[in-house]
């Protein structure tokens, strides 16, 4: 891909996406961000690997995911965090996120393939501290109405041992 205008430009459209995702996040206005999503987007997690079941191990069986979420599935979460009785997000998890290493790596007429770095701290009731590092391989959707659209999401963690229950979005 080369550096025309327009590529630099959509790089800008790309980085900008990604601040106001993560402002949206960290800021607890899931609904807000759920408008970034495309109705039909696809948000997976796979079970990171382990020497018990490596990644070559063809058993036949889809991986286990932590997350298999469509746009339906993802509002319902929000809506229940929203009624205060989730026990894991009450009160809220603090977090903060940083995306890097931000690559397009697929362009067509109406998506763009990005491969992105993802941290999130988290506080839980002012003294419990975890972080969750890993990378992302998104789709966005270049809608001419909205501008850019989350169509897929695979999240795969660099944890084998998960510091804490995952009821955060990455």
């Amino acid at each position: 891909m080369k550096n025309s205008p327009l590529d630099v430009e959509l790089r800008l459209r790309i980085h900008e996406f990604y601040a106001r995702e993560t402002m949206l996040l960290d800021d607890g206005r899931l609904n807000e961000w759920l408008e970034l999503l495309a109705e039909d987007v696809k948000y997976t997690m796979p079970f990171p690997e382990s020497s018990t079941h490596p990644a070559d191990d063809d058993d036949g069986l889809p991986p286990f995911l932590l997350f298999n979420d469509d746009w339906e599935s993802l509002k319902l979460r929000i809506s229940r965090l929203d009624t205060g009785l989730a026990p894991g997000e009450t009160p809220r998890t603090i977090t903060q996120r940083a995306v890097s290493d931000i690559l397009v790596t697929d362009v067509s007429d109406d998506e763009v393939g990005v491969r992105s770095s993802v941290m999130v701290f988290l506080v839980r009731h002012e003294r419990h501290e975890c972080f969750f590092i890993g990378k992302r391989q998104d789709v966005l959707r270049l809608d001419e109405h909205v501008g850019l659209l989350l169509a897929a999401r695979v999240i795969t963690l660099a944890h084998s041992v998960l510091p804490r229950a995952i009821s955060i979005f990455f």
